[in-house]
């Protein structure tokens, strides 16, 4: 099976807008439907093309979240992300996981730097009337990933260079997203109160694995 690069490229914009969905918390019902039909709809139509060039299993997604209910979703994202316990902060916030990591000083450029990728694109902080999800909340930095994918594959249609948008990309990704979402992800895939989301990280570690390194990989070609 085999997939055109513009098919590719809207595929990695669905694959990062789906991700930053859900982890996105989800207190309406509406919100939580809308986030289920979005898996739905990738397995349905990517299940065999993400799993033959990522090893992402959207089917194994699916499935746990149809054996479950909104209330047990809700429930286990507090206990990892909001409550603050375990043997391992697990706040999928990138300048307090630096901060534990690395300390304050680094922390502090991570997220200024993440201010100017933000301010960049003119992009204001994403808010929930709810919930409010840090810049650097792991939700909001796919979010913006799934931008700059947008963005690329719109200059693709409009026959465009999109060599500075994926220089982007790379950047936003090795700077935001590999320093830290690996460790942390691998932290709640081995952590015994981590259900739903062991199986939501380990499919996100597969796919910014495969996406990074095509990226690095075919950029100068581009």
């Amino acid at each position: 099976m085999s997939i055109s690069l513009m098919d590719l490229t809207l595929l990695r914009f669905y694959i990062y807008d789906l991700f930053s969905e859900i982890f996105l918390y989800k207190i309406e019902d509406n919100e939580y439907n809308q986030m289920i039909e979005k898996i739905n709809k990738i397995d349905d139509n990517f299940r065999e093309i993400l799993r033959q060039i990522s090893n992402v299993d959207m089917l194994e997604i699916r499935k746990k979240f149809e054996s479950i209910e909104k209330k047990d979703y809700l429930i286990e994202y507090s206990t990892l992300f909001l409550a603050g316990f375990g043997n391992k902060p697990l706040t999928p916030v990138e300048s307090k996981q630096i901060f534990v990591n690395l300390g304050e000083k680094i922390a502090l450029f991570k997220y200024n730097d993440i201010i100017k990728f933000y301010r960049s694109r003119g992009i204001l902080t994403k808010l929930d009337r709810n919930f409010v999800h840090e810049i650097d909340h792991i939700s909001t930095i796919l979010a913006f990933m799934s931008f700059l994918v947008k963005e690329e594959y719109e200059l693709r249609r409009l026959n465009k260079n999109p060599f500075k948008t994926i220089s982007d990309e790379i950047n936003f990704m090795t700077t935001h997203i590999m320093g830290w979402v690996p460790s942390w992800a691998n932290n709640v895939i081995n952590d015994s109160r981590s259900d739903i989301f062991r199986i939501v990280c380990k499919n996100l570690l597969q796919w910014i694995n495969y996406d990074y390194n095509n990226l690095s990989r075919n950029l100068p070609k581009i």
